[in-house]
């Protein structure tokens, strides 16, 4: 922040009350400010609730069959994941925020004709439980996936990560480097960055300021602020209309939004950790990334992890930015295409 707000009150004694109302009001301020400039994705609708699989509402069915939506318990924790096809499995992970939905805009449908595609709601995203106090770095949420793909009995998966679901394919194979067969990370933010806001970060912590905090920078927001911050995250692509009325009805929720929060602020200390490691990954592995990308920077993420990980290629897309999943599905099949054949040399 670049400036300083004071509150002074000369002569009298401050009553307790309206200090803390003066204080949330501070906090909601410090959040509408910061998530101007930080919140650039979406998460999915609030659960209806049930286990019975339905059809997912983004795609009516045609000549594939439609992806279907199911819950899975684990670790006390209902988990939302949706599936479609047979074959070799191929595991979703959404970025931060996001949900299920950021892969129903082409890529379920292409990969699930030859593959068996299985996307799931990160915790507190989407319609997946959050614990309290430890799902915010990216070894948890590695451990709570594998948990989950063994309950679903998928073994030795493609996972295909996006931006800072990357980060957990990548814990997840440095966790488990004998249970994958490979990795597609799209956008991957794979490097630690300038860190973020810790003023942010320590208002919402404060349990009951930050939870009014986050309602009222909710409020606050507002379908112009996303919508600009979704322009440039698509950039220099559109944004979709039916992308837009996706996120504008379901990310805002306080769930989702202290979810997406705590992550952001985790995501470097584990990455700081994870870069120096990435040299140990040896499956095949392709990265995806867009030349125009205003989120995650391809020099400063892609391009280095290319360099660090043996057997990895890089594909570069010309005047495309950030959201890969819903501007470039093809570009996911291709990358899996790549994959499965025998060379894993690097791409000029």
């Amino acid at each position: 922040m670049s400036s300083v707000v004071r509150l002074t009150m000369r002569g009298k004694k401050v009553d307790s009350k309206v200090s803390q109302i003066a204080k949330i009001i501070v906090s909601a301020l410090i959040l509408t400010a910061c998530l101007g400039e930080n919140v650039f994705a979406f998460v999915a609708p609030k659960s209806e609730g049930g286990d019975v699989p339905k059809d997912s509402p983004l795609y009516s069915p045609g000549k594939w069959k439609a992806a279907e939506q199911y819950f899975v318990t684990v670790e006390r924790l209902r988990v939302h994941y949706i599936e479609s096809g047979t074959g070799r499995p191929v595991v979703m992970i959404h970025g931060n925020a996001g949900g299920v939905e950021d892969f129903e805009f082409g890529v379920v449908e292409l990969l699930s004709r030859e593959y068996r595609v299985v996307a799931i709601d990160r915790p507190g995203h989407g319609k997946s439980d959050r614990p309290a106090g430890k799902a915010e770095t990216v070894e948890y949420q590695a451990q709570l996936l594998h948990r989950t793909l063994s309950h679903l009995g998928i073994t030795q998966p493609v996972l295909v990560g996006h931006s800072w679901g990357a980060a957990l394919a990548l814990a997840y194979a440095l966790k488990y480097p004998d249970e994958v067969s490979a990795m597609v990370l799209l956008a991957p933010a794979a490097y630690p960055d300038d860190g973020g806001n810790v003023l942010l970060r320590t208002t919402i912590k404060i349990p009951i300021v930050g939870d009014l905090s986050l309602l009222l920078g909710k409020s606050i927001v507002g379908r112009r602020i996303l919508k600009r911050v979704l322009a440039r995250a698509f950039f220099p692509q559109t944004l979709p209309d039916n992308y837009f009325k996706v996120v504008t009805s379901s990310w805002l929720g306080r769930k989702q939004l202290k979810a997406y929060l705590e992550d952001e602020w985790a995501l470097n200390d584990s990455l700081k950790k994870m870069s120096k490691r990435y040299s140990d990954i040896n499956i095949p592995v392709v990265i995806v990334t867009g030349d125009e990308d205003k989120i995650v920077s391809p020099k400063e993420n892609a391009y280095r992890l290319q360099a660090a990980i043996p057997q990895s290629r890089l594909i570069e897309l010309k005047e495309t930015g950030h959201e890969i999943p819903q501007t470039h599905p093809e570009s996911v099949y291709a990358a899996l295409t790549l994959i499965s054949r025998p060379s894993v040399s690097k791409l000029n």
